[in-house]
């Protein structure tokens, strides 16, 4: 072999030891392969389709009709795996093994009980990635997963955002006391009687949007989604009122017994949007970054006078790959 051969051999082969050492370095963090990570919640899964859609496994539900709005086809007919959500909800076992998936991403936080569902993973072979959950940590979750996921750069964008809509409200109400923060009841279900409790991670937007959530909670019961008689909204009398449903929305101003509250008299009560998904809870994942400007203008419109509309496209874009026209914007706003 001449020497001209044997350099280029030897080139050859180095350039491949370089190729694979990052990769064998960090095996147990690497993806290789599109459609290969579980979401086993919610949180977890619309996380991923952010993150890069080309990414997930699957649903945990059939998506709604709203979310189809801004989701590509292609990806509306990716497999239902199922999900831990809800009260008692949990994946079937075979259907989870059938899809073949080996790996599998969880939004940590204090509403999921971890250790169960990773248990439950790891009985199905699935390694699993972590990355923390809560509206606080959600530029860390974005970084850790673009880390974890072998998409660093699109994972610091997304975590870029979350820091820059945090800090913005932070600074323009973050420090407001107490007896300036309007009470905001956040009504839930088709009768608006179900809600989030004070102090609880599924009411950390409201909070850090300059509000003060009227319905407390026994200690050791924050985090539960929880119900509440009309009588206790009497009491509550909140200043403004978010509502979940749309019908339920629209036929508030002429019930019977909702229309006697002050919020209700006084027009205070707002839908919350819920395009892709909703912006505030159910699921809790990080449309939050653009709920809490949409609430905190809603309170204080004089200390964080945002254009809501051009957030909005603004938003889309960058988490959904959407650009948004009027009619689109329109809806997604009153809807």
């Amino acid at each position: 072999m001449t020497i001209f051969k044997r350099r280029y051999v030897f080139t050859a082969l180095f350039c491949l030891l370089l190729a694979w050492a990052p990769a064998a370095l960090s095996a147990d963090r690497e993806v290789p392969d599109a459609r290969s990570v579980y979401g086993p919640t919610l949180p977890a899964t619309t996380a991923l389709y952010a993150l890069d859609p080309e990414l997930i496994a699957g649903w945990n539900t059939p998506l709604r009709p709203y979310e189809k709005k801004f989701i590509p086809e292609k990806y509306q007919k990716l497999p239902v795996l199922g999900g831990w959500y809800g009260e008692g909800f949990i994946p079937d076992r075979e259907v989870l093994l059938a899809s073949g998936v080996r790996k599998a991403f969880f939004v940590n936080n204090s509403v999921h009980d971890r250790q169960k569902i990773s248990q439950s993973l790891k009985q199905l072979g699935m390694e699993i990635v972590y990355a923390p959950g809560g509206l606080r940590q959600t530029p860390d979750c974005f970084r850790g997963m673009g880390r974890d996921l072998n998409r660093p750069e699109r994972g610091e964008a997304l975590a870029s955002y979350a820091e820059k809509a945090l800090a913005a409200v932070n600074e323009a109400v973050g420090g407001l006391p107490e007896e300036k923060r309007p009470g905001i009841y956040f009504g839930m279900q088709a009768d608006g009687l179900a809600t989030v409790c004070r102090g609880s991670s599924r009411a950390e937007a409201l909070e850090m949007a300059g509000g003060r959530n009227v319905h407390e909670c026994p200690p050791g019961t924050e985090n539960s989604f929880t119900h509440v008689t009309f009588e206790q909204l009497m009491a509550y009398d909140p200043e403004v009122i978010l509502i979940f449903e749309p019908k339920f929305f629209e036929a508030l101003a002429e019930h019977r017994l909702w229309s006697r509250l002050s919020a209700v008299k006084n027009g205070r009560v707002y839908l919350v949007p819920r395009g892709p998904f909703s912006w505030l809870e159910r699921p809790a994942t990080y449309m939050r970054l653009i709920g809490v400007q949409w609430l905190a203008n809603i309170l204080h419109p004089d200390l964080f006078p945002i254009n809501l509309p051009e957030e909005t496209r603004v938003f889309m874009k960058l988490f959904f790959n959407v650009d948004l026209d009027d009619r689109q914007l329109a809806e997604l706003l009153t809807s």
